[in-house]
Order: C-alpha cells, then structure tokens, then sequence
C-alpha cells in the first residue's frame, strides 16, 4: 500500500512541475532591442515584448482631442522606433528620460500598453547624510 501511495505522490507532483512550468511559459515578456524587434525572425503580429532605451529630444507628441494620446521615439544606441502609448503616464516621463515599454510592434511602430520610466537619480544619494541630521 505505501509503493501505492508513493506512486501515487510522486505522479502528482510530476504533474504540478508540468502544469506550473507550462503556466509560467505563456506569461514570459521577452526583453529585446530597437535591431531584434526590426528584423523579420522578431516580427510576430500580436507577440508582446519589452524594450528599453531612453526618449528622443523633442519627439514626445500628444493629441489635444484625446489627453491619454501619447507618441514619441525610442533611442537604444543608434537605434530607433516609433512608440504610441494610451494611457495615463508616469510623473517622470520626458525628453531624455530612460523608459522600458511593453507592447505590440505592427512593423513600423511600437503600440505600448505599458510605460515605465527610471527613477531619477536625484532621489539616490547617501543615506548616512540623512541619519546624521536626525
């Protein structure tokens, strides 16, 4: 009866790996660049990526009929791509800042849905100068 039930613990646990491992394989967001994204192996319609890279000087542009209509270019190196994004965005956005978006590539432009910008590092310093003045 124990080799019975011992079967029986290790089948299921066999299957959890599996349901678990096949679960986490859907929801992965490859993280990829401006030249990846651009070459045709890359170029899925409707397969999600993220990149990174900093905004373009001067390209931000928005829609004054729609105030969530945002577009400007993402720079990676030499590199750069077309971005839309719909949505509210983040306080620290601007020309410069270092953003990663994630979202659709149609070919020609980056349709983000989600648009996170890097802390600025004014908000790092030394701690120790901030304990001593307590």
């Amino acid at each position: 009866m124990n080799k019975k039930f011992a079967s029986v613990i290790i089948a299921v646990a066999l299957l959890m790996m599996v349901w678990v491992g096949l679960g986490f394989e859907g929801n992965e967001l490859p993280y990829v660049t401006i030249q990846d994204l651009t070459e045709k192996k890359m170029n899925k319609p409707g397969k999600r990526f993220r990149l990174g890279g900093n905004v373009k000087e001067g390209s931000i542009a928005r829609n004054n009929a729609d105030p969530l209509a945002l577009s400007f270019i993402l720079l990676q190196e030499e590199q750069q791509l077309p971005v839309n994004y719909h949505k509210i965005v983040p306080d620290m956005f601007k020309d410069g800042s270092e953003v990663i978006v994630e979202g659709v590539f149609d070919g020609e432009r980056f349709y983000a849905d989600n648009l996170m910008t890097k802390c600025a590092s004014r908000y790092e310093g030394d701690l120790r100068k901030a304990d001593a003045s307590i």
